[in-house]
């Protein structure tokens, strides 16, 4: 690099996001067991879990309907390529969707 040069870097594409979450003690015990068992770390089993379940439908809409009267707004999981995407609706928008004829 030459003098006066300022170096840019390069992201990668894939990139891990860090996600910190407050577990209970009963709650961590399972997670750990279950890791070492399966021969993998707990930040590992828990970022497989948590990708296991963003990609599954019915886990999705379980979430929605156990919270659904905290947010105006509606996921629709949908499959598109063979991959599980989200469309992020706001739940008027649904409403008066399905009252039209």
């Amino acid at each position: 690099m030459r003098e006066g040069e300022i170096r840019i870097r390069v992201e990668r594409s894939d990139k891990k996001i860090r996600v910190n979450s407050p577990l209970s003690k009963p709650v961590h015990e399972k997670l750990d067991k279950l890791a070492v068992a399966c021969g993998i770390s707990k930040t590992g089993l828990g970022a497989y879990l948590i990708e296991m379940c963003l990609n599954n439908e019915n886990v999705v809409n379980f979430v929605q309907q156990q919270f659904q009267d905290s947010s105006r707004f509606r996921i629709i999981p949908s499959k598109m390529g063979g991959e599980l995407k989200f469309v992020f609706v706001e739940k008027s928008f649904l409403i008066s969707s399905s009252c039209r004829v």
